[in-house]
């Protein structure tokens, strides 16, 4: 599609450029009148009420510091693997058990991708959270923090991009999407923090979809967009007063609709369709909610199981209601945390690990390590 080509409600145009058009976005607010009808309305509603509940049940449970870190680096994992990377989430807790023994090791790229997202949006988290707006400046940091020792050549880091950048189609046969030029995304990017900063039109999550698909459409940074878009969705829900944590993972869901998130905002770009794209993404928003208020629930059911196993014997139980708290571990990890000796530790591993509470991961006879079987199976199952 040329220049000219797009319709008069299109939020944008096309600017000739060899061998590819440049796609220009409008600086928002958006000009086309944005129509929530009955049904977005009522998609408006379903989600917002799945972000109360799990904003509602998630600081009453006794593991609420557990569940932050778990969600996070769930959204972590899930977000790096949309990049490319190929991490498990047992691997993400045994480099922390390790770090904290002295003894983390090799860190692979891909692993490292995981942790400097984690990493990134604890900090944007915590920077929003103590009153800091969300700002060009915030992002450009955590940008650098992304891409901290996993950058390519060529990558400007903590900066907006200063060369083109093509976006391939998902679509076999369709032609790359090409954002502005380097030169004015600056200025497309002060429109959009003045638009955040100034509390947006609509609703808030349909201006979230609308900040979103500014956001990537001019894809400011060289690498790392998406990532980055995607912690900016987490710091905009709790700036709007609907997570009070970031109890929210909404990188699961683009990942498993990859080529409709791209298609759905490609057909924004080049026919103006607001809706559906407002649409796909309230649904996102909604069914993540309700996937972590889900998972929230079956942790704090498996919590109320393991608190009745194990009685009169004190460390078996105290270790097995205390598994959210410690799901990968070390036999030194028992012992200084609940100061028993080291044979005590021993006998209630042994004890969970006969039980199939526990299973040891390394395979060794030195140095091993313990995942908690049920608390990683309710982690890392695929949303219902």
């Amino acid at each position: 599609m040329r220049t000219g080509d797009l319709p008069s409600d299109a939020p944008g145009h096309y600017r000739e450029s060899h061998p590819r058009p440049y796609y220009i976005p409008e600086q928002l607010p958006v000009s086309a009148p944005i129509d929530v009808d009955a049904g977005l309305a009522s998609t408006i509603s379903d989600a917002t009420f799945q972000l109360g509940r799990i904003d509602g049940i998630s600081p009453t449970v006794d593991f609420s510091p557990v569940l932050y870190t778990s969600l996070l680096r769930l959204e972590a994992v899930e977000t790096a693997e949309i990049e490319g990377a190929d991490v498990e989430m047992d691997e993400v807790y045994a480099y922390h058990t390790r770090r904290e023994a002295g003894d983390a090791g090799r860190v692979s790229r891909d692993l490292r991708e995981v942790l400097n997202a984690e990493r990134a949006l604890r900090d944007g988290f915590d920077a929003i959270r103590s009153g800091e707006p969300i700002s060009l400046e915030l992002l450009k940091s955590l940008h650098g923090t992304l891409l901290e020792g996993v950058r390519n050549e060529g990558d400007v880091v903590a900066a907006w991009r200063d060369s083109d950048v093509h976006i391939p189609s998902p679509r076999g046969g369709r032609s790359p999407f090409v954002p502005p030029p380097a030169g004015i995304v600056p200025e497309l990017m002060e429109s959009l923090e003045s638009y955040i900063q100034m509390g947006g039109e609509h609703h808030p999550l349909v201006d979230l979809a609308i900040t979103h698909y500014q956001f990537e459409t001019i894809h400011p940074c060289s690498d790392g967009n998406g990532r980055l878009g995607r912690i900016l969705i987490v710091l905009q829900l709790h700036e709007a007063g609907y997570l009070s944590d970031p109890y929210l993972y909404p990188s699961a869901y683009f990942n498993r609709n990859k080529r409709e998130y791209v298609e759905k905002m490609r057909a924004v770009s080049e026919a103006g369709r607001w809706r559906d794209w407002i649409e796909f993404f309230v649904e996102g928003i909604e069914a993540q909610a309700r996937d972590s208020y889900e998972r929230t629930f079956e942790l704090l059911e498996l919590r109320r199981e393991y608190d009745s196993r194990y009685p009169g014997r004190k460390t078996s139980h105290t270790l097995a209601r205390n598994l959210l708290e410690l799901p990968y571990f070390t036999a030194r990890d028992v012992t200084e945390r609940f100061d028993v000796s080291r044979q005590t530790a021993y006998n209630a591993i042994e004890e969970l690990e006969t039980d199939g509470l526990v299973v040891e991961v390394t395979g060794q006879q030195r140095n091993r390590e313990y995942k908690a079987v049920d608390v990683f199976d309710i982690l890392e199952r695929a949303p219902r």
